[in-house]
């Protein structure tokens, strides 16, 4: 592969066709990792997501990460922008679904992300360097651009397979901290 739009459109595929047995499997061994390392994510403030589309499931996650007292913020899209807000989770039944099918928070309890101290972020794909290949609109890179907080940890999300050699890193792309999957944790 010799571009970010050519391992995009890869790895959104091969996410795409994976079984249900797979997902939950993964889902599963993804809780057991967190769980292993629960003090780094004990009483926190954490920025998670929605997962769509065959993304590592964060639903248990999220309700793992209230039941170790940490607050939990989503992000919001707002229309015609690419910065993204994060408001509280208050309850996991306060969302509502977006344009684009993912669940926001309800909630108007806003969080400047300097504040947080873990962000989750989704990916297509990841390398060893601690970039990620998102779905290309960029919501997280404009986002967090101007953020250098030494308490914030970005922490990607992922299958295992989607661990690629390269991922063409732009001037623009965000470097996470680590990286968990289904099979590892991966720190950068």
């Amino acid at each position: 592969m010799s571009s970010k739009s050519e391992l995009r459109k890869k790895y959104i595929q091969i996410r795409k066709e994976l079984s249900q047995d797979l997902v939950m499997e993964a889902e599963t061994n993804l809780l057991n990792i967190v769980q292993s390392n629960s003090q780094l994510f004990l009483n926190k403030r954490i920025a998670c997501y929605s997962s769509i589309r065959n993304e590592i499931p964060t639903q248990s996650l999220i309700e793992l990460f209230l039941d170790m007292k940490s607050d939990i913020y989503l992000p919001e899209m707002i229309e015609g922008s690419k910065i993204l807000k994060f408001k509280q989770l208050e309850t996991k039944e306060a969302v509502k679904e977006n344009s684009l099918g993912i669940l926001e928070p309800t909630s108007n309890k806003e969080i400047d992300p300097r504040d947080l101290e873990i962000i989750l972020l989704p990916c297509v794909c990841f390398d060893a360097m601690g970039y990620r290949i998102g779905m290309g609109k960029g919501y997280y890179d404009y986002s967090l651009a101007n953020i250098s907080t030494p308490n914030l940890k970005l922490i990607i999300l992922a299958y295992d397979f989607q661990k690629i050699e390269h991922s063409f890193p732009e001037k623009h792309d965000i470097k996470a901290d680590a990286c968990i999957t289904d099979k590892k944790f991966y720190k950068f």
